[in-house]
């Protein structure tokens, strides 16, 4: 999948510097520079002159066109899409109340939780509704950025994180933007670029801290006409038919803790994990060839290690769970095959399994029943509701590690044990081990080398786990954390991705 909102380990390598105290003075100078900067664009989303907004270009790396990005725009309203050669696009966008993001088979789910301001400051930037009086500007000091003298300006909102731009102050251009600066949610937009057109100028260049990946718009038509339905999600291409009948679940510990679920594609049975860190359903190319999957692009992933996997990407008419049924599914393969036949899997059921259902996971009862979720609501007093960011197809949620560190945790049911996070907590927040080892993790994109402990604690609301065991990887940046099954299987779930909550209820036999 290929996102503009991107939580990257790139965005690290840019770091801020301490800001000067507010003064009346630096607001006095940041409004200004503002203002400068709302002369030079010449227009914001919903001043009634740029009415609409289409541009079209492409995602780039060392010259080779990955995607190519279009984007609409009517007023606050904007969707974004990416399509790559072979015709497959994901989908994001803002309908004036909801953020909501959209995978390959059409399934959509809505933004909620923090990465929720990360969006009003990403819309912001390229909305230009940084002028609008949204925001409130303060001058934090003066840094050359690509040889040129700007002046750093914080802008804060009630809304949104901190978002610091970096202002020409002769000409009132923008030459790099960091939002959420030294937070959870950093991410630098640098090489900023504009065009002009018809008077106004509009951002059409940008790449994300020191990522060698480029996107650029070469096309921009203020005003155009395009119909109103073009700003809404796509349809969903892949659809369910529901069974009043459970799936059967295996839970065991060894020789790894695993969730796996019998699946059948086109008709064909095989055992799949349950892997809710996956964003696609993936499975190895022998099963896809016995199964009779259509292939038709590639495709690759990244996972744990230093490098990416190459995938076939494939169409099958039918995946069955539990008498459940997706049809006409997107998946992908490039596992590999070794791996998965020791195991005596096939593949990983992730996002598409749970996107357009509400999932009732129960180890206890050793099943999983997928229910329509326009006729079933979870029952939020069975246990504690917690509201996931689901914005990059994981569930996403926030967690703090010994009782000080807030981060960003992404629940991972493929994840065999280790809570893993990024070098930058030891660096930067002093996370330290109780105990310390070294060990060789093994993934879908090689392998790593990672210092290994004891964390004091772990939490989620109020649930908290003492002494987890815990390895930095150098996969992850700054606050995100991988939390698998070691944290995950002290409880039975309810996933309601359509509504963006989950219900996670204490286990019984736990």
């Amino acid at each position: 999948m290929i996102h503009r909102v991107l939580f990257t380990a790139a965005a690290a390598a840019f770091a801020v510097t301490t800001c000067l105290p507010t003064t009346a003075s630096a607001a006095d100078d940041g409004a200004a520079l503002i203002a400068k900067h709302a002369a030079y664009v010449a227009w914001h989303a919903g001043d009634g002159v740029v009415k609409t907004l289409r541009e079209s270009g492409a995602q780039t790396r060392d010259g080779k066109t990955f995607a190519v990005l279009t984007s609409l725009r009517y007023g606050i309203a904007h969707r974004d899409t990416w399509v790559n050669a072979d015709g497959l696009h994901t989908d994001e966008g803002f309908t004036g109340n909801v953020s909501w993001t959209s995978n390959e088979n059409g399934f959509t789910v809505r933004s909620v939780g923090e990465v929720v301001r990360y969006l009003f400051d990403l819309d912001a930037l390229f909305a230009e509704t940084t002028t609008t009086g949204a925001f409130t500007a303060a001058v934090q000091r003066s840094e050359k950025v690509d040889g040129v003298d700007c002046t750093v300006v914080r802008l804060t909102s009630q809304v949104g994180f901190p978002l610091d731009v970096w202002v020409d102050p002769a000409t009132g251009a923008f030459h790099r933007a960091v939002i959420d600066p030294s937070g959870k949610y950093e991410e630098s937009f640098d090489g900023l670029d504009y065009t002009a057109v018809g008077g106004k100028r509009f951002l059409s260049a940008w790449h994300h801290g020191s990522s060698k990946t480029r996107y650029a718009y070469t096309k921009i038509e203020p005003n155009a006409d395009f119909p109103a339905d073009d700003l809404r999600p796509p349809k969903q291409t892949a659809t369910w038919t529901f069974a009043d009948t459970p799936a059967q679940v295996e839970y065991v510990d060894q020789p790894a803790p695993r969730i796996y679920v019998n699946v059948a594609v086109n008709g064909v049975k095989g055992k799949f994990i349950l892997d809710t860190g996956a964003e696609d359903t993936l499975m190895v190319d022998s099963f896809a060839r016995r199964a009779g999957a259509k292939r038709f692009s590639t495709s690759s992933f990244g996972g744990i290690g230093s490098g990416t996997a190459t995938a076939n990407v494939f169409r099958v008419d039918t995946l069955d769970v539990g008498g459940s049924t997706l049809h006409d599914v997107t998946i992908e393969s490039g596992l590999n095959e070794e791996q998965f036949q020791h195991e005596g899997a096939v593949g990983l059921i992730g996002f598409d399994l749970l996107a357009g259902t509400i999932a009732d996971l129960d180890l206890d009862a050793k099943t999983l029943k997928l229910m329509d979720p326009a006729k079933v609501q979870p029952n939020e007093s069975n246990g504690m509701v917690v509201h996931v960011d689901l914005s990059d197809h994981h569930i996403r949620v926030p967690m703090r590690i010994d009782d000080r560190i807030d981060v960003i945790a992404t629940l991972d049911s493929g994840n065999p044990s280790d809570i893993l996070f990024s070098h930058d907590l030891v660096t930067g927040h002093g996370v330290n081990f109780i105990t310390k080892y070294q060990s060789y993790a093994t993934g879908v994109a090689g392998s790593e080398l990672q210092n290994c402990g004891k964390l004091q604690s772990l939490s989620i609301g109020p649930v908290r786990y003492q002494l987890p065991a815990a390895c930095d990887s150098p996969s992850f940046g700054r606050n995100e954390i991988l939390v698998g099954l070691d944290f995950m299987h002290a409880f039975n779930y309810v996933f309601d991705y359509p509504d963006g909550f989950i219900v996670m209820i204490p286990r019984k036999n736990y």
